[in-house]
């Protein structure tokens, strides 16, 4: 059985002028720039649902004195921090419709990684981009820096009106989204926990609070299912640039909430997911056969990982964060406990709304947006 409530998380958009940081969502609305006018970007909220293969996360990283003593779990304030995920979905995060259509021959493109959710994003934004009457060209930018500084140089021959990137520390891409941007190119990115102003990135969708709410989700979680017998390990991502601040999140609930809980990380290489992650993973709990729960900073570790857990005789309670569509039918069949969802085609449909937005603002002007 899958069930959740998608809410809206306390994600931000942020523009170049400012990073994304929860305090700064709270203190001013969100908003882009285009020289010195406002403009309202509508739908910059994330939808966070908690699936669960049985009878089933906090806003935000939580820091401060342990509110549990030692030896023992808070799990009552563990579950009040997901039960507002769980439930019924929320309403769409997009009100206000364009107000004009895209000037004709408007052009999008995509950086793709190499993983399988990049591909995923692929499809969503190709269908996002044909519904809203754009063009759509996907550049595959691939696992390594010099692929993707490759993939963004390609980039300026084509000349798109806008640029998006998803998942990937926007560093790997050296100078090349900054040039992008010079070139008075739109650059859009998803999931990105840094400071976007350096790397030429106009607009960032899915920044750090909602990130560092899913290693806190997530943490939460495991201590309302396991108490103080929590044994857990975090699959961090390195390369996945939000993948070290939700690990931190989820370390620092665990501090706050169940401070005597064993709590430890482990990394999985970008570049084997979809193929040896199950193995390493499986390595590495029986080289520490009391850690009973596995979190993961991306579903995408767990891809092919039951069939690998069964055939080693070890069935570890499972979460991860972003669950595919496979992660999802595991959850359903009872081969995986539990992920944090998010909505992928609602997520990349706001972003390319985003998009289109921003090049209405630079082409057309603002005064077309409603409640300017």
């Amino acid at each position: 059985m899958v069930f959740g409530k998608l809410v809206a998380g306390w994600h931000r958009g942020t523009d170049q002028a400012q990073p994304a940081t929860e305090d700064a969502a709270r203190r001013r609305p969100v908003r882009l720039r285009s020289g010195s006018r406002g403009v309202a970007a509508a739908g910059a909220t994330l939808v966070l649902a908690l699936a669960v293969a049985a009878c089933g996360s906090s806003s935000g990283s939580s820091s401060g004195s342990s509110s549990a003593a030692p030896g023992q779990a808070d799990t009552a304030a563990a579950q009040a921090a997901i039960a507002p995920y769980t439930g019924n979905p929320s309403a769409f995060p997009v009100t206000e419709p364009l107000g004009k259509k895209l000037p004709a021959g408007t052009k999008f493109a995509f950086l793709q990684c190499s993983t399988t959710v990049c591909g995923l994003s692929a499809q969503l934004i190709a269908g996002a981009v044909r519904a809203i009457g754009g063009t759509l060209s996907v550049v595959n930018s691939g696992a390594t820096a010099s692929s993707s500084q490759a993939a963004a140089s390609s980039l300026l021959a084509l000349k798109p009106d806008v640029v998006l990137i998803s998942g990937i520390d926007p560093s790997q891409f050296g100078g090349g989204l900054k040039q992008l941007s010079d070139a008075g190119i739109k650059v859009v990115s998803i999931s990105v926990t840094q400071d976007t102003k350096p790397f030429g990135i106009t607009f960032n969708y899915i920044g750090l609070p909602t990130l560092q709410l899913g290693g806190t989700l997530m943490a939460d979680w495991v201590i309302a299912h396991k108490g103080p017998t929590a044994d857990v390990v975090f699959y961090g991502v390195p390369e996945l640039t939000y993948s070290k601040p939700m690990q931190d999140a989820f370390e620092q609930e665990f501090a706050k909430n169940c401070p005597s809980c064993k709590v430890r990380s482990a990394p999985i290489a970008v570049a084997t997911l979809g193929s040896t992650a199950p193995k390493t993973v499986v390595t590495d709990l029986q080289s520490h056969p009391n850690t009973s729960t596995a979190v993961f900073a991306s579903s995408e570790v767990a891809s092919g990982l039951p069939a690998a857990l069964k055939a080693a005789g070890l069935s570890p309670t499972t979460i991860g964060y972003a669950p595919t569509p496979g992660s999802l039918q595991d959850i359903k069949d009872g081969k995986s406990t539990a992920g944090l969802g998010v909505d992928f085609p609602v997520a990349l449909w706001t972003a390319v709304d985003v998009a289109a937005r921003l090049v209405l603002v630079s082409r057309v002007g603002s005064d077309f947006l409603v409640g300017v």
